[in-house]
């Protein structure tokens, strides 16, 4: 419920405790909700609405739209952390390498590893007239995964012309 409207287009709401918390005293608190809409990545007409709920009231500080910015692209970054750390090294995969500088390469490793799985998928996407958005990182990781044996088992002087799609 939208209790006061502030200068930014932001507006000052309450969340409300649950029923175990409001038993144990707990008063409901105050947040700012900022609305604001991103083009659809498929459908550049459509957009779509996101709000987002933040204790930093103070909209001199902590303009909406500054916020609305910086919260996706910290989304960005954490899609990309997650796609490196769960889908790419799988959950348990920890540094192996002891020495600083091994540790050094192998990330650098792992980090070149990421960027050609999206470089793939941005010429996949390319080629299909798609937008790469539109591709998914772990179905095209599957792709490779499934790939490399039969890549594997081929000479050299063999290898065939590689394309997804």
């Amino acid at each position: 419920m939208r209790e006061k409207p502030l200068e930014d287009g932001s507006y000052l709401s309450y969340i409300n405790p649950s029923g175990k918390l409001r038993k144990k005293g707990c008063q409901p608190l105050l947040v700012r909700v900022i609305e604001y809409r991103i083009e659809h990545p498929e459908n550049a007409a459509e957009q779509l609405t996101y709000r987002l709920i933040t204790s930093l009231l103070d909209i001199e500080k902590f303009p909406a739209e500054m916020l609305a910015k910086e919260y996706h692209q910290r989304w960005e970054v954490e899609n990309t952390l997650d796609e490196l750390k769960v889908h790419l090294l799988g959950r348990k995969t920890h540094v192996r390498s002891q020495k600083p500088r091994e540790v050094v390469q192998e990330i650098y490793g792992w980090l070149l590893a990421h960027w050609s799985v999206r470089v793939l998928i941005f010429q996949a996407a390319t080629n299909a007239g798609v937008p790469p958005l539109r591709l998914s990182f772990t179905g095209t990781l599957r792709v490779i995964r499934r790939a490399i044996p039969k890549f594997q088992d081929l000479q050299t002087e063999e290898l065939p012309f590689f394309s997804i799609g």
